[in-house]
């Protein structure tokens, strides 16, 4: 995206060609926010204690008082060290052929924010078996500027990955680098629906454009094309959609944004976040009515290079039949 004389956003055409996918309006509302975004160098999404940001550099003097209390060599190493976590979903609304059908969820990579990331987390996911990939948004860690560096790390990190992949955009992402990470092998969800077909049988992966931030999501553009009985998965970068997804029928809801937290006291407890959801949905499995969830602890990290009390994840998703 380049600006005109008169701040107007000028996309791309490979760029305005995403309008007809995601819906004319939110296509413009994502526009002019990250215009603004541009303008004012991120600090329009900066809220509550990262709001502190405007005014000077929050992350080092968070990487200070880590190295003064003798935790920033733990607290790195924490940031390479990705587990595999394993988590069982039982549908009842699962056809009989996606027994068994598993998802690898990569969350938060914030692809750019170190050099060796991309490598580590290739060697975690290259000898786990699964069946389709999904990225739950913020491919890179600045809110603004140019994404190039993140859409190739990204790139880097499903260069092998023989299964579809398939993603959503979060806070952090500009529309800009859609059109190379699809040029990669990354098909994205921007208020769109793809039908993943076994063996004679449907179900339907649905992604919304980000809720958080830009609120460029639309449920009813999304689903468009699902029947009203399927089973439906969605991916949100954030858990925030709880109650509209769980009241338009989704069976599970795939998120991250959160970190869980990312820099934590003992046993996780979470410190800080936006408050977009309540503390029962920053991290793990939960339950809304009959849809279920998960929010990923994230795959990467944001601002520092560093996890406590939080490790990084990249989550294998397993359908039963309930």
């Amino acid at each position: 995206m380049s600006l005109a004389s008169n701040q107007t956003p000028q996309p791309s055409a490979d760029v305005a060609a995403l309008a007809s996918r995601m819906g004319a309006i939110e296509y413009e509302t994502r526009l002019q926010l990250e215009l603004a975004l541009l303008e004012q160098q991120g600090r329009a999404q900066a809220t509550g204690i990262w709001s502190l940001h405007r005014h000077f550099d929050l992350y080092a003097w968070i990487r200070r008082a880590l190295k003064c209390c003798g935790l920033w060599a733990r607290a790195r190493r924490n940031y390479f060290d990705l587990q595999v976590v394993q988590n069982t979903v039982r549908l009842p609304a699962l056809p009989e052929a996606f027994e068994g059908y598993t998802l690898l969820q990569l969350s938060d990579l914030h692809a750019d924010l170190d050099p060796d990331f991309p490598e580590a987390v290739r060697r975690r996911i290259a000898d786990l078996d699964y069946d389709a990939v999904v990225i739950t948004g913020d491919f890179r860690t600045c809110t603004f500027g140019d994404p190039r560096a993140a859409t190739q790390a990204a790139a880097a990190i499903v260069a092998d990955v023989e299964a579809p992949v398939y993603a959503t955009l979060g806070n952090h992402d500009f529309l800009s680098l859609v059109p190379a990470l699809e040029a990669a092998g990354i098909r994205f969800l921007l208020n769109e629906s793809i039908e993943l077909r076994r063996e004679g049988a449907s179900i339907y992966l649905v992604g919304i454009d980000d809720p958080n931030f830009y609120k460029s999501h639309n449920f009813s553009h999304a689903l468009r094309a699902v029947p009203a009985a399927a089973c439906k998965l969605l991916l949100s970068h954030s858990p925030q959609t709880y109650r509209r997804a769980a009241a338009l029928g989704f069976d599970l809801l795939l998120a991250g944004h959160t970190h869980g937290g990312q820099l934590c006291l003992p046993k996780g407890f979470v410190l800080v976040h936006d408050k977009s959801a309540p503390r029962h949905l920053l991290s793990g499995a939960w339950r809304e009515g009959s849809l279920q969830g998960y929010t990923s602890r994230g795959t990467g990290a944001t601002g520092l290079t560093a996890r406590l009390n939080c490790p990084a994840e990249v989550t294998l998703h397993t359908l039963r039949r309930a």
